[in-house]
């Protein structure tokens, strides 16, 4: 026991890691209190070569981001947008996505700019990144509250786009049994990273920074098929 919790030589410590739901890959077990999903098992490798137990809780992104902000031993992961830079205390970029604008398998329209889906019927979910892109340029958005339902609205035509982070995209389309929904615009690119409360103490954060560089030195972030 003593030697699984000093692996690497450090003592284990313990954080909360508050996570958003995309099905197949963050998403509550069959038994209600655990988690599972690719996205989980990447974190749960970084949090074991750091030393460091993860207790992942599921909560709405704007619940997830507010918690944080308040509560000492807890992080979250998200884009390391410049309006959040202040707010929380960051680890090294986990991975580098793609913020997109999804359209229907079947809907050719491909867009040149923002602005051409200012006549559109646009959506995301609440409290994401997304959503407030969207509203920073002036589009009218339609926010559901998980990412399911608003990719069930994109199916049935309620919707002429939906916006997110690229994950997760292929297995969201499978639950739904709907072909996966198409990229049509780029909205911008950033790294995500675990974001954590100010009072997380450096010396973890670098610890984890450590975890994250391994795996990418060895290659095996790309074991973890996050689409």
């Amino acid at each position: 026991m003593l030697g699984a919790l000093q692996a690497g030589g450090a003592q284990a410590e313990t954080l909360r890691m508050l996570l958003t739901q995309i099905p197949g890959v963050i998403e509550l077990a069959p038994d209600g209190a655990s988690m599972r999903g690719t996205g989980v098992d990447l974190m749960k490798e970084v949090g074991r070569r750091a030393s460091v137990e993860l207790r992942f809780e599921a909560y709405p992104q704007a619940r997830a981001r507010l918690l944080v902000e308040q509560q000492a031993d807890a992080c979250f992961p998200v884009g390391r947008l410049p309006e959040l830079q202040a707010k929380y205390k960051w680890t090294a970029p986990l991975l580098h996505m793609r913020l997109v604008l999804l359209a229907r398998a079947d809907d050719g329209r491909q867009l040149s700019g923002l602005e051409q889906a200012q006549s559109l019927r646009v959506g995301a979910m609440r409290g994401t990144m997304a959503a407030a892109r969207l509203k920073e340029r002036g589009l009218a958005v339609e926010e559901s509250a998980d990412y399911l339902s608003g990719l069930e609205k994109l199916r049935l035509g309620r919707l002429d786009l939906w916006a997110m982070l690229d994950v997760g995209i292929s297995s969201l389309a499978k639950r739904l049994d709907m072909p996966p929904p198409r990229v049509a615009w780029v909205m911008d690119t950033l790294d995500v990273s675990f974001a954590c409360n100010r009072k997380v103490d450096d010396a973890l954060i670098a610890r984890l920074d450590r975890a994250i560089a391994s795996m990418r030195a060895d290659g095996s972030m790309a074991r973890f098929d996050l689409r």
